[in-house]
Formats: structure tokens, sequence, C-alpha cells
């Protein structure tokens, strides 16, 4: 087993983004890229049983948004949460999202994918 490791959490919304995307529902593929980049990556993860909802405020349109996710837990090692970031990044593309809720060791921060400007 590695070192010393950090449970990770995040969210996942079952819908893409209505104000950037369609908001349909995510094709079977994106579940399977995210599914393999995590065994991939840290060998393993865990999706929490059920859905979770919740609601949160548009930062371009201000307006109240109401979602459904998934959470998955991942223990990856200190030293390689940029990578798991890296792969949320990604994910903000693949299932059309504007951010990525992430929870390391108890601290949120928020996971968007990085423009140049």
């Amino acid at each position: 087993m590695p070192g010393s490791l950090v449970e990770c959490s995040f969210f996942i919304p079952l819908e893409r983004d209505a104000n950037l995307s369609d908001g349909a529902s995510h094709p079977q593929e994106a579940w399977e890229w995210l599914d393999n980049e995590l065994f991939d990556r840290f060998h393993g993860r865990t999706v929490a049983p059920g859905t979770y909802h919740g609601s949160y405020v548009d930062p371009d349109t201000g307006q109240r948004v109401a979602d459904a996710s998934y959470r998955y837990i991942v223990a990856v090692p200190k030293g390689e949460v940029n990578r798991l970031r890296s792969v949320l990044a990604a994910a903000c593309v693949i299932f059309a999202q504007k951010c990525i809720y992430l929870s390391v060791a108890g601290k949120v921060e928020f996971v968007e994918v990085k423009t140049s400007k």
C-alpha cells in the first residue's frame, strides 16, 4: 500500500448543466470514462449509495439551480491530489459542468476547467 493517503470526495451531477449545455442525462460512456480514470490513476474508488440532492446559485445567471448527483470517494496519496484535480477538470468538459465540488480531507473547493486568457 502507498504511504499517507487523503480521503477525497466529489459530486458528479446526473445531468449536464442546463445553462452550459442541454441539461440531458450523461451517456454511459462518460460514466465509464470516469470509472476508468479513477481506477487507472488511483487504483480504486467508491460510489456512495443513492443520489445526493443539492442546490447552488449559478454564478452566471444568479439563479438557484437544483440537481441530483452521485458522490465518489477516492483515497489519494497526499502528493497526488493535483492529479485528481486534473481528472475533475477534464470531467467538467466531459460531463458539461462549470465546476465540480471537491472535498479534500474536509476542505471544500470547486474544480474548474483552466482557461488561458
